[in-house]
């Protein structure tokens, strides 16, 4: 019954025309947000999916200007999906830990489900990187299979209140809708198409991970895999995959190649690694760097000067730090490393 009116209502949201959400149907907290598959909000990743969900039920921050902007921010940022079984050893958890908590120091956000184990080790090591994130960017996405406003398991409700601070909970599922087994597999999807890469860090050999790694390579995504000890169950699926030719994961290094993104820490501009402007790059990037060239600017300056929206020039110049094309300052100016 809840799939049914669930779909009734994105239906609905849907035959009213481009730009209504069911936000505009029901109340809901400030931080509160819907945003329909044809809204500009709506994140071009899932857009490859076969199957994208028809509405994104999000919440992070303190009102809908925060929601809205780590919504737009994430868009063009090279995020990173980390998952794992829901009971890892100690080792799993050191390297959920340290894959994570270095990813976030380097400015990227890591995705992942939310789940205990793994999934909470590796947002919460998000969450306690020293770096600050790049303007606007959540420093962790937490994607549900249940209504986002529902906390399940209730053991990581401290850890959900921090996601809702300084990060973002996202789900297709309504509100209220509460955890079925059924729902975690559509979870998993999102995850995949949200991530650039899609990091196992110790599995079985039929876990839930695998599912996400499916998915992901489905989908064009880089695969990577933390390996394990031979003989162990947990190392069952991550050693497979990486015969079967998935990435092995030693480091946040071995991640950030595999995506394309430079291996140098927030405020390294060393010579033997130097950013560069792909040709790929959006004509808003293109913007924001000229921008940037006459003198450095604030992210309300640089939407002024370049026309766009404020969410939209913060998720650019977000980008371009993680390229380490840019550099935030005091006073929240970003100032041009070098092109």
């Amino acid at each position: 019954m809840e799939q049914a009116t669930d779909e009734g209502r994105f239906a609905a949201a849907l035959a009213a025309g481009p730009g209504v959400t069911l936000q505009r149907m029901e109340s809901r907290p400030p931080g509160d947000l819907v945003v329909a598959w044809n809204e500009p909000l709506y994140p071009d990743q899932l857009r490859d999916l076969p199957d994208p969900p028809l509405c994104l039920f999000a919440r992070g921050g303190p009102d809908g200007a925060a929601v809205r902007t780590r919504l737009a921010a994430i868009a063009d940022a090279p995020l990173v999906s980390v998952v794992g079984t829901r009971s890892p050893s100690a080792y799993g958890e050191e390297m959920a830990r340290r894959l994570a908590g270095d990813l976030a120091r380097r400015g990227l956000a890591v995705v992942s489900g939310l789940a205990l184990g793994i999934d909470a080790v590796a947002q919460a090591a998000a969450l306690d990187a020293p770096a600050p994130s790049p303007a606007g960017l959540p420093r962790t996405v937490s994607v549900l299979g249940c209504g986002a406003d529902v906390v399940y398991p209730r053991r990581n409700l401290r850890l959900y209140e921090r996601v809702v601070r300084d990060g973002l909970i996202l789900s297709e599922f309504a509100w209220g809708v509460s955890a079925r087994a059924w729902r975690f597999p559509a979870r998993n999807r999102v995850m995949a198409a949200l991530g650039r890469a899609v990091v196992l860090v110790e599995g079985a050999r039929r876990s839930g991970g695998r599912i996400t790694v499916a998915h992901a390579a489905d989908l064009g995504r880089e695969v990577l895999c933390v390996p394990g000890e031979a003989g162990r169950r947990l190392s069952e699926a991550p050693n497979r995959l990486i015969a079967e030719g998935a990435r092995v994961c030693e480091s946040v290094d071995d991640v950030l190649a595999a995506i394309g993104v430079p291996s140098v820490r927030p405020g390294e501009t060393g010579e033997d690694a130097p950013p560069s402007v792909s040709p790929s790059h959006g004509s808003a990037v293109r913007d924001v760097l000229e921008a940037l060239q006459d003198a450095p600017a604030t992210v309300d300056e640089l939407a002024r000067r370049c026309a766009l929206s404020v969410a939209a020039a913060a998720a650019t110049v977000s980008g371009l730090e993680i390229e380490g094309l840019a550099r935030r300052e005091d006073g929240g100016r970003y100032r041009l490393l070098r092109v």
